[in-house]
């Protein structure tokens, strides 16, 4: 690579922009002190990557801007331009330059908004541009660049240090970075793969629970179709018993209608014979005598089969009696058909008998098999809407159930997330500090202002200063920091109180009762909502009120290892005797339970001691306690907040004066620098390499970091399936009704059959 031009503007001395063309044959820059010689190898370096303020003799990168003179203003800003040629024998760049092509590489400094790099028009990053140079063997540290003290450190360098040099003179530091590179794209690689593979677990067993309830799921539709098949032929059976019943009625009254017509027959034809008799009493008044006997015999035969007749009703409304227990007995048991049928066809035949009543039984007779008909159809139908309602409460129970399979996978993915963000913390913390190493710096500073010390006045003097300038800059930017974290706290912490003032105004209704009062312990907030419910918004006046119960010796303990809900409850004495007969446990196992009481766990979940069993009730409750608590603790938290917000400011400006004392005393013994720079540079070297230590150890805590993000995300995503696993479980309808249907219909079923018997026993 061959340099052809470089061009400054509002870099050090060159306020103006300056062109510098590197033509063949240069050999070198002369000119008085002071012109700017130091300045242009210090370019050079910079626009290559130098990142040490320290090496471009300034205490931060902006003090390579122009600070303005007497007549001069200052500059906002520096820009370096380099133009170079890439050589036929180097490697296509990471910036995609190919070999022959001209670089133009581009470094620009805003105050307060730092470098940026362009190669070639396009932004690039500042390892991008280190790498370029790097694959020419040459870079802000190449041993080309020879400045004030250079060879003094070469003859004192160490091995480690040669080496350093002679890599880069080798050309083989650029390899040195793409391996470092290379290996930390390793290292987030084998990071991925094993993320993955946890992800592939988690994903098998999951796949796991899906199979068993899908499996589950088709056993539940396979014994679903087996019960509407085993209740449809239950169905057709009792349809089929009862048109045999009523095919078998049909029969026995046809059967007692034709006896009814002879019946009347001979009746007609005997009274045709009294009247022809009548008729010839007056031709045959010898056989009147026989008559009159006939007559009477025929008057006591009358009686009698009156006599018989009135016998025969009396029968017939006890046969009726017991057909109708029959017919009951037939709903219930369904083994007494037969005998019914027998005492049918017996009533039948007896009212063989009976002549005016069975004519009018006669007539009405169609319309009582119209009547069975309807009545028969209607218990069909009964019994259908009954199967169905059957079949839609199974249904609801199935998706309960599966409802609550999906609840408990979100719920153990989040239970995950968690764990894995409480891994990633504690690597985290098993980091270590950095104070050793920011240690090691500090003290590498100080060797470097006793080496200085031992110079000339003057050098000691300008080297004393730059150590108090960087002290006092570092400390500004620690104090700027902290005074900006401290503020932003503040506001946090404020806003987060306002709006939670807000939150609990808005919510209204506390003022009268007894909520506005109490104050669970941070986590038994649910637990409190749950156990009381709506019971929270009575007061202590009024009609709905808590008027006070004291507690009794009598009163029954809650069971062996339960703790009371009323020592983590802060609330009035009217409240005491409830609040002892609650007991809160991590998880409910069944203990029994005495009248009166009741078990809450922390999470919401209600179990009563009548077995009346609820859970997530109370939310908004709730969440109002828990916004109280946490106003609560951002009020004791404030006055440390704003004591904070003091001390960094307090900081910050002594910071501030101890830089502009620094600065002064620099820029009065600026004169007198020279020759002490060389003894200060193995310590400046100390402190680099302490420095780079440090940052590593930064790169580290922020790849940490990232990892803590994604775990925190998938986190958030856990929970964002446990809401819609919890809203598709609140969202599942309420089974009571379907019940209630099931009760409804099953009691007009019965009702139904019970016509149908009834009918049966009036035919």
């Amino acid at each position: 690579m061959r340099f052809r031009r470089l061009k400054l503007s509002g870099f050090k001395s060159f306020v103006d922009p300056a062109e510098l063309r590197i033509e063949p044959g240069l050999t070198g820059i002369v000119g008085p002190n002071g012109c700017g010689k130091s300045n242009l190898l210090e370019a050079l370096r910079w626009v290559m990557g130098e990142s040490s303020a320290r090496s471009m003799r300034g205490g931060g990168m902006e003090d390579v801007i122009f600070a303005g003179t007497a007549t001069r203003p200052a500059r906002s800003f520096a820009e370096v331009q380099l133009l170079a040629e890439r050589s036929p024998d180097e490697a296509v760049g990471p910036a995609g330059i190919a070999a022959g092509d001209e670089v133009e590489v581009v470094r620009r400094i805003e105050r307060g908004a730092g470098s940026a790099y362009r190669v070639n028009g396009r932004d690039v990053r500042a390892k991008d541009v280190a790498l370029i140079f790097a694959d020419a063997a040459t870079g802000a540290h190449s041993p080309a660049l020879v400045s004030q003290g250079r060879i003094g450190a070469v003859i004192a360098a160490k091995p480690t240090e040669r080496r350093a040099m002679l890599e880069e003179a080798a050309g083989i530091a650029g390899l040195h970075v793409r391996r470092k590179d290379a290996e930390q794209k390793l290292r987030a690689t084998e990071a991925n793969l094993t993320r993955l593979d946890e992800l592939i677990a988690d994903m098998e067993t999951r796949a796991g629970q899906l199979k068993r309830q899908a499996r589950q799921a088709e056993r539940y539709r396979q014994l679903s179709g087996e019960i509407r098949i085993a209740e449809a032929r239950l169905l057709f059976a009792r349809w089929r018993e009862a048109a045999a019943a009523a095919d078998a009625a049909k029969a026995d009254a046809a059967a007692a209608d034709e006896k009814v017509h002879r019946a009347a027959e001979a009746q007609r034809a005997a009274a045709a014979w009294s009247a022809e008799a009548v008729a010839k009493v007056a031709e045959v008044r010898g056989s009147a005598m026989a008559a009159r006997e006939r007559a009477s015999e025929a008057g006591h035969v009358l009686a009698t089969l009156q006599a018989e007749r009135a016998a025969l009703d009396r029968r017939i409304a006890e046969l009726a009696e017991q057909t109708r227990r029959l017919a009951a007995d037939r709903e219930r048991e369904g083994a007494l058909a037969n005998d019914a049928a027998e005492a049918i066809r017996g009533i039948a035949e007896e009212i063989a008998l009976i002549d005016a009543r069975i004519a009018a039984a006669e007539k009405g007779g169609p319309d009582l098999a119209s009547g069975l008909a309807t009545a028969e159809l209607a218990a069909r139908d009964a019994e259908v809407e009954l199967a169905r309602a059957l079949s839609t409460q199974a249904s609801e129970q199935a998706d309960a159930r599966v409802a609550q399979a999906a609840l408990s996978a979100a719920r153990s993915r989040a239970d995950r997330a968690t764990r894995e963000c409480e891994r990633l913390a504690q690597e985290a913390a098993g980091l270590g500090e950095d104070a050793p190493l920011i240690a090691a710096r500090d003290a590498a500073a100080a060797r470097r202002a006793a080496a200085e010390g031992e110079a000339r006045g003057a050098a000691a003097r300008i080297e004393r200063g730059e150590a108090a300038r960087a002290a006092a800059a570092e400390a500004r930017s620690e104090a700027e920091g902290e005074g900006a974290a401290a503020r932003s706290a503040l506001a946090a912490l404020e806003g987060e109180a306002k709006a939670l003032e807000r939150a609990l105004a808005s919510g209204g209704g506390e003022g009268t009762s007894v909520l506005a009062a109490m104050r669970a312990a941070p986590g038994y907030e649910h637990a409190l909502a749950a156990a009381l419910g709506d019971d929270l918004e009575a007061g202590l006046e009024g009609d709905r009120r808590w008027a006070g119960a004291e507690r009794q010796d009598g009163d029954p303990a809650l069971p062996e290892g339960v703790e009371r809900l009323g020592d983590h409850v802060r609330a009035p004495a009217a409240l005491a005797r409830r609040l002892a007969q609650i007991g809160v446990v991590d998880a409910d196992d069944g203990q029994p339970l005495a009248v009166g009481q009741r078990i809450v766990t922390r999470g919401g979940a209600l179990r009563r001691w009548d077995g009346f069993v609820t859970s997530g009730e109370g939310a908004a409750t709730a969440e109002r306690l828990v916004r109280a608590n946490r106003l609560a603790a951002i009020g004791a938290a404030l006055p440390d907040a704003r004591g904070a917000v003091d001390a960094a400011e307090v900081r910050l400006a002594a910071a501030r004066a101890t830089l502009a004392e620094a600065t002064g005393a620099i820029e009065a013994a600026r004169q007198a620098r020279g020759e002490a720079e060389n003894s200060a540079r193995l310590a400046q070297r100390d402190e680099d390499q302490a420095s780079a230590a440090i940052e590593r150890l930064a790169s580290r805590r922020a790849e940490i970091a990232g990892r803590i993000a994604r775990a925190e995300g998938e986190r958030e995503e856990a929970g964002r399936e446990l809401a819609a696993a919890e809203g598709s479980v609140a969202a599942l309808p309420d089974g009571s009704a379907t019940a209630k249907l099931v009760e409804t219909l099953r009691a007009v079923s019965e009702g139904a059959r019970e016509r149908v018997s009834q009918l049966k026993a009036e035919a």
